[in-house]
């Protein structure tokens, strides 16, 4: 099983004197709050994580934009995928089923002139769905 450092607000969480892990379901949920909501092409490890949400907001609101960022979190999630089935073939005794995403139920875009909402629910391997949603803007 693999896990994260738990991040809340932005920064690393701290429970008691160590910081706090995430792992299983709650990994999944996290991992993909952070590559929503991060930029696209800052992390110079994982050049094709991150959201263009943002290029999205200010400009004409059309059919148009609501399916560019469904586009978006649709390449996220099929990003996402790749990099958990290369890690899954190196070395597949370290992830867990909760962990693991299997299937996109549903990308809900909400755009208004200042801010996207973007809600996104995934299953894992277990067929367990987990449900976020982010917003950047406003």
């Amino acid at each position: 099983m693999t896990f994260s450092l738990m991040v809340g607000g932005g920064d690393l969480v701290q429970q008691g004197s160590q910081l706090g892990i995430v792992y299983g379901t709650s990994k999944l949920k996290q991992d993909l709050t952070l590559w929503m909501t991060e930029r696209y092409g800052i992390d110079r490890f994982h050049p094709k994580m991150g959201s263009n949400f943002q290029n999205y907001i200010g400009g004409i609101i059309s059919y148009h934009t609501q399916a560019m960022v469904s586009s978006e979190a649709d390449r996220i999630l099929d990003n996402y995928q790749k990099v958990q089935q290369l890690g899954l073939r190196q070395a597949p005794s370290l992830y867990s089923l909760d962990e693991l995403m299997s299937s996109i139920n549903f990308v809900n875009v909400s755009i208004a002139y200042d801010s996207v909402t973007v809600a996104v629910s995934v299953s894992n391997a277990v067929q367990q769905p987990t449900t976020i949603q982010v917003s950047q803007g406003a």
